[in-house]
């Protein structure tokens, strides 16, 4: 267990909504008003509010005066520690948006009238129904609801120093349970007794994040990149493979390591190698001014000149090899040769080119971030194939 580990401070948070008034007013809205998720969290301090239809919340974030934070009574107490901003206003009505409360508070922020941002537009979407949407946007009237993903992208994809230390801080506690859970796997567990291994070691750092694990071994399975563990026992030969992230503070690691029953294969160890080789070898391209498109043409041309025993291409098949990561596992950018998005000191992102083959599952993620002339490598944990005793 560790007290060191990183926070956003809360002087970050009126800092945000400054950047974000900036971009405002270029794009011409009066205010913005975000639903539950981590764009709420991103500006608000409540750490990763989870989505609920019956009790969504909503954030009124104005071009001038307080942000109004609206929440079911059910969540006003934890509303009230964590949230940022003191203007905190409980609804009680389930399944329905608090819509003569938004408004007051909207009329009260000068907004009747103007252009209000929303979730609605690129990789966003709001805990309420389609039916409830448009019943609140009839009430507004005049008010214009417009896309507000685009400022809210700009914003989060360019992390501050305390959102790279949660980076960060996520990635070394992933590192540490990957050397842990391999040291510990013997031949004959199944994959759910792998993942409980992981699972205690997050759980030895004391702070209660979020966490995912898919695994993936065995003959027959080597294509199912996002499979939950299941109770299939490993054996001699098997190639185990695990992709998993956790959360500081609400950022989150993403990355994958792989290990063998017994001593590799020529087969697996070269295959695990070439991956590598091509993740890092992309790695040393990320650097302020590229974009995400070159990246991504750079891993599908290595990977078009494979000489393996590939059953499927995994990168074609999950449409790109890498992207952002942050509050959300993965957001934009995209690295995709259709993401166009130009890489800038601050940004977050993964590499993964991928296939399967029948003798393994080969992806050796890294989580990398942009820094003034090149990038840091947040996941430090031994790429070679893991040996598992038999």
């Amino acid at each position: 267990m560790t007290n060191t580990l990183p926070t956003i401070p809360r002087e970050e948070y009126p800092a945000r909504l400054e950047r974000l008034r900036v971009l405002m007013s270029k794009e011409g809205m009066g205010g913005v008003l975000l639903g539950t998720g981590p764009n709420l969290a991103y500006f608000s301090g409540y750490p990763s509010p989870a989505r609920s239809v019956p009790r969504p919340f909503f954030l009124v974030l104005p071009m001038r005066g307080e942000p109004i934070l609206f929440t079911h009574l059910g969540h006003l107490e934890e509303a009230r520690r964590f949230c940022v901003y003191n203007d905190i206003r409980e609804y009680t009505r389930l399944s329905r948006i608090p819509t003569e409360q938004i408004l007051d508070g909207v009329a009260e922020r000068g907004l009747l009238g103007k252009r209000i941002g929303m979730e609605l537009g690129y990789e966003q979407s709001l805990d309420v129904s389609y039916l409830e949407f448009r019943r609140f946007q009839e009430a507004l009237g005049s008010t214009e609801l417009t896309d507000a993903s685009d400022i809210l992208w700009r914003l989060r994809m360019v992390k501050s120093s305390a959102e790279i230390a949660c980076l960060r801080a996520a990635c070394r506690i992933l590192s540490d349970a990957y050397l842990s859970t391999f040291s510990s796997v013997r031949q004959g567990m199944s994959e759910r007794e792998i993942a409980s291994l992981m699972l205690t070691s997050f759980d030895r750092h004391g702070t209660g994040g979020e966490r995912y694990i898919a695994i993936t071994s065995g003959k027959g399975n080597y294509g199912l990149f996002t499979k939950p563990p299941d109770s299939t026992p490993i054996k001699r030969g098997d190639l185990i493979w695990i992709d998993a992230g956790f959360t500081i503070s609400g950022y989150w690691s993403d990355f994958s390591r792989a290990a063998v029953v017994g001593e590799p294969t020529p087969e697996q160890a070269s295959a695990q190698e070439t991956i590598h080789r091509i993740t890092w070898d992309a790695t040393a391209r990320v650097r302020p001014g590229v974009t995400a498109s070159s990246l991504a043409r750079f891993c599908d041309e290595e990977l078009a000149k494979l000489k393996l025993a590939i059953t499927s291409q995994a990168t074609e098949r999950a449409g790109r090899c890498g992207h952002g990561v942050g509050l959300s596992m993965t957001e934009p950018p995209h690295i995709a040769e259709y993401d166009h998005t130009v890489l800038e000191p601050g940004m977050a992102i993964t590499l993964e080119p991928s296939v399967a083959t029948p003798y393994g599952t080969f992806n050796v993620e890294e989580n990398v971030v942009l820094t003034k002339d090149g990038c840091e490598v947040l996941s430090d944990s031994p790429r070679t194939l893991w040996r598992i005793e038999a």
